[in-house]
C-alpha cells in the first residue's frame, strides 16, 4: 500500500498589522540580544523607530515676523 500524504491546507493571506507587530518583535528582541551592533537588521529597527517616534517630535519653531503675514492674508 502506498503511504497516505498529509495535504497542508494553506491559508488565507496574513493580516498586514500582524506581520508588521512580529517583525517590530523580531527587531526590538535582536537589539536587547545584540545592543546595536550595527549590522541590517539594526539599521532597519533604527529606520522603523525613527518613523514610529516622529510623531513625538517637536515642530521646528517658527519665528513670530514670518508667521504674521500668513495670517493677515488668512484674514
Amino acid at each position: 500500500m502506498a503511504p497516505q500524504l498529509e495535504l497542508q491546507r494553506i491559508g488565507g493571506p496574513a493580516d498586514e498589522t500582524d506581520v508588521m507587530r512580529e517583525q517590530l518583535e523580531y527587531l526590538i528582541e535582536h537589539i536587547s540580544q545584540e545592543v546595536l551592533c550595527g549590522c541590517s537588521e539594526c539599521q532597519r529597527y533604527l529606520k522603523v523607530r525613527s518613523i514610529l517616534l516622529e510623531i513625538f517630535a517637536e515642530p521646528p519653531r517658527a519665528n513670530v515676523q514670518q508667521i504674521a503675514p500668513q495670517f493677515s492674508k488668512a484674514a
